[in-house]
């Protein structure tokens, strides 16, 4: 059997048996509290989620626990408490029933017991007789007496550690080689730039975890897993993906922190306790759960919830959402998506009154999943009314049929989604991110709904299932903002502290986004003036965290990344910056696209001139969420080495977005070609700068520019040929020709040369005058290399020029004619030379180049 964390402490112990007994004996109860905590942990894991947030209230004491006892106390209570009843099913014949069952003489369970037993009399520590049957739960409290007993309190000596050592250890592996938990899959998953995941193996390599290398949709957080039904994140047990060590929970909660310790090499580490900090105790309701006992709407039976004040109406959004709710043929799933507060909810609620006054739904269910109420004094935690499938059904039979006894209620409202018993009906799922497993639940949904019925979603993240009708609800728009703060305003008493600037600040820089800008007046009526937005933002930690952090924590790694890199910098940024950037050979390779399309639906971006020059712009109060986390983020350092090559792009802010992608691509390489001494440091800047290309191909040119600075002319010729194979002028192309040309014949590239001037001839439409001038330099590169003249594929060339020359030659003059004409002479074909340069002296007679060039045929 192997268990790495095991394996490593039995590595510990070889070390301590050859120091002494008493060191050996110390370890052994070290090996105790890693067996006990490990147990402890892998049965809260296994807590299925509920409304009282059973599994919570086990990891909540836990993190304070100060004593091996409280975890020994905790295993008993998640065994014969109410939390056994939650325990997943995968358990309940192997790990539930080893613990628990009484077992005999013989059983492994009973003779670990028995050993320990022993161990105690080792020491002449008075403890009970083992009962003919006992569970091995009682393993735990028994060794928690030993380990308080000898160690805690007690002054152990060295000669019965060497009668206790042997039983000790034997007592713990029995644990260790039977107990089913450490036979099943372990592993650390760490989730790679790519959506993928590393998996690192605690126990035997299986193929359990195998999907999680190929699907990227998945968001599991890094961490250390079990295989059940699923991957279960074994909570307060910390690793890496190395596995070069494991520490788990040690209690002693102090100012927001609580300690970790390593039973291996005794390393103790503060782990922020930012989600153990809720109180234990049951919560409010939400203001918008459904009420508990069904209405009645016009000839519509509905638990909608109370409506919220300060509603403002976003005619564009309700006339969407009416017209595909009273659609009866398409369309049966519809989802609402945005960011947390943006008013999904309120529009939901707002159009399904009214609609609930109409004959289109005989029934309308509201489901409430919301865990934080977004209140004008701030979030607020509150219970959560549904969290999976079974929640769901059960609700809807208490308030559709209380006075039935539905066996299978899952069944039953499979059925009901499908064809109701009422009607037509609406349900509706609201802040469904929240729910234990919004794929599973989505799939569920989406294969039992039918038409007429409809399923209206509320959600901030979708992607991972796609609804038959999206509609996205981003920020108010002006009027909208203007409604909403004359509402607010005149509630708090703020009007008249509001002028037109601070009116105008505040739509801006809260992106229009509707709590943010009641949370924003609030702090007016507070303070009795208006104050500085972004600062008044800043200070608003708790309800950045309740806005952002959960759909943070669903975003790939790539997205992460992408977002804190943003964030880092208060700039609209291009996005050919950002991709130049995180893709350069220094950074993991991430798809930057997919990442920045991501933060797009998840409303943490915005981009502009989508079309053309695409341009990335944080919300304020996104950024400042995005910085907070920055400061804990693992590869910070990174992000700022890629801001300070981004901020060379310049910055932008929304009053000077007009300007252009040229300038801001110029301003990059003039802040490069300034920090760069040779040509070696230029060369580690390409991979950026080649992408930059790639996308906004002009920046060849400047890459051209700064490899001729350092006459790197081999490179010149490669770039401008990657210039040539993009679109553009032909006039320009002509140029590039030219130009490739004149390097070329600085470094007697005579074949480079005479291919670009081909080349730049060939091209449809030019001005003749190229034409011409790429004629004369060919003549001038057969005048200096005479035996070209016979090479076989420069005849061919020549045939191409002359054809050309000769289909246009009536656009030039006499000195254009004698070009001709040297080509002629060139190739072999005097006779047509003389007729050429004879009627280039028709046009004028005393052309000094057609005269020499007749003389000179005539002589021959």
């Amino acid at each position: 059997m192997t268990f790495k964390p095991f394996e490593q402490m039995n590595n510990r112990l070889e070390s301590s048996k050859s120091d002494s007994d008493l060191a050996y004996f110390y370890d052994l109860l070290l090996y105790g509290e890693l067996l006990t905590k490990t147990i402890n942990l892998f049965l809260v894991s296994s807590i299925n989620d509920d409304n009282d947030r059973t599994k919570y209230r086990q990891e909540y004491n836990l993190v304070r626990a100060n004593a091996i006892g409280d975890f020994a106390k905790s295993i008993d209570e998640v065994l014969t408490g109410p939390p056994a009843q939650l325990l997943a099913s995968e358990i309940r014949d192997f790990e539930l029933k080893e613990l628990i069952q009484r077992a005999a003489d013989g059983d492994w369970q009973y003779d670990s017991q028995k050993l320990l037993n022993e161990t105690l009399s080792a020491f002449n520590i008075e403890h009970n007789q083992l009962a003919i049957k006992s569970p091995l739960r009682n393993w735990f409290g028994n060794f928690t007496y030993l380990r308080n007993k000898t160690k805690g309190h007690g002054a152990t000596t060295l000669e019965p550690c060497s009668i206790a050592c042997p039983l000790l250890e034997k007592s713990i592996n029995l644990i260790i080689e039977n107990f089913t938990a450490f036979k099943r899959p372990w592993a650390y998953l760490h989730r790679n730039y790519s959506g993928k995941y590393r998996i690192s193996h605690l126990t035997e390599k299986t193929n359990d975890f195998d999907f999680l290398k190929s699907e990227t949709y998945h968001s599991l957080e890094n961490g250390i897993y079990c295989f059940l039904d699923k991957p279960r994140k074994i909570n307060l047990m910390y690793s890496n993906p190395e596995l070069t060590d494991f520490y788990h929970t040690n209690g002693n909660l102090k100012n927001d922190t609580f300690e970790c310790i390593s039973y291996l090499s005794d390393e103790r580490q503060s782990c922020i306790a930012k989600d153990y900090l809720l109180p234990i105790t049951q919560l409010p309701s939400s203001h918008t759960e459904g009420n508990k006992e069904l209405d009645v709407i016009g000839n519509c039976f509905t638990n909608l919830p109370e409506s919220i004040d300060e509603y403002v109406k976003r005619p564009t959004l309700e006339d969407e959402l009416v017209k595909v709710l009273n659609e009866t043929e398409r369309f049966p799933i519809i989802t609402l998506l945005g960011k947390g507060g943006v008013g999904k909810t309120s529009l939901a609620l707002n159009v399904i009154k009214n609609l609930a006054a109409q004959d289109r739904f005989d029934l309308i269910i509201w489901f409430s999943a919301r865990d934080i109420d977004l209140l004008m004094d701030g979030p607020k935690q509150v219970q959560t009314k549904v969290l999976n499938q079974k929640d769901i059904a059960s609700e809807y039979c208490k308030l559709v049929h209380p006075n039935q006894e539905i066996k299978d209620k899952l069944d039953f409202f499979s059925k009901e989604l499908t064809k109701n018993t009422y009607g037509n009906a609406l349900y509706v799922f609201d802040n469904f991110e929240t729910v234990t497993n919004p794929i599973e639940v989505f799939e569920w949904i989406n294969t039992y709904v039918r038409n007429p019925n409809k399923v209206l979603i509320t959600s901030r993240i979708s992607r991972n299932f796609k609804a038959d009708y999206p509609i996205e609800v981003q920020g108010m728009n002006e009027n909208e903002c203007k409604s909403l703060i004359d509402i607010v305003s005149a509630k708090l008493n703020i009007t008249e502290l509001l002028n037109p600037n601070f009116i105008e600040e505040l739509i801006t820089e809260s992106d229009g986004h509707p709590y943010i800008i009641k949370i924003l007046l609030g702090e007016v009526a507070k303070s009795g003036k208006t104050g500085k937005v972004q600062r008044i933002v800043a200070e608003q930690e708790k309800i950045l965290t309740a806005l952002f952090k959960r759909t943070f924590n669903t975003l790939s790694p790539a997205a992460k990344r992408v977002f804190l890199t943003l964030s880092s910098w208060n700039s609209i940024v291009p996005v050919i910056a950002v991709e130049a950037v995180l893709w350069r050979p220094e950074n993991e390779r991430i798809d930057v696209q997919g990442a920045i399309e991501e933060l797009r639906k998840s409303s943490f971006i915005d981009i502009i001139n989508e079309d053309k020059d695409a341009l990335i712009n944080v919300p304020l109060a996104a950024s400042i969420f995005g910085k907070g986390e920055l400061e804990v983020y693992p590869e910070k350092i990174k992000i700022y080495d890629d801001r300070k090559l981004l901020m060379e792009f310049g910055a932008s802010s929304n009053s000077t977005v007009s300007v252009g992608l040229t300038s801001k691509i110029e301003r990059k390489f003039s802040e490069v070609a300034k920090r760069i001494d040779s040509l070696e440091e230029f060369k580690k800047e390409l991979p950026t700068l080649e992408y930059v290309a790639s996308k906004f191909p002009k920046a060849y040119e400047y890459l051209v520019d700064i490899f001729e600075e350092f006459s790197d002319y081999d490179s010149v010729k490669y770039y401008l040929r990657e210039y040539l194979k993009t679109s553009m002028p032909s006039t320009h192309k002509a140029r590039l020709w030219l130009k490739l040309a004149d390097i070329c014949k600085l470094t007697k590239d005579w074949d480079g040369e005479s291919h670009s001037l081909s080349e730049l001839v060939l091209i449809p439409n030019i001005d003749f005058s190229y034409i011409s001038e790429a004629s004369n330099r060919i003549n001038n590169y057969f005048f200096f290399h005479p035996e070209a003249r016979s090479v076989e594929y420069k005849k061919l060339l020549l045939d191409k020029v002359i054809e050309i020359m000769s289909r246009r030659i009536k656009e030039g003059g006499a000195t254009d004619y004698s070009r001709l004409a040297w080509l002629q002479i060139n190739n072999n074909q005097e006779d047509l030379a003389k007729e050429t340069v004879e009627k280039g002296l028709e046009i004028d007679q005393d052309n000094h180049h057609c005269q020499r060039l007749y003389a000179k045929i005539n002589i021959r």
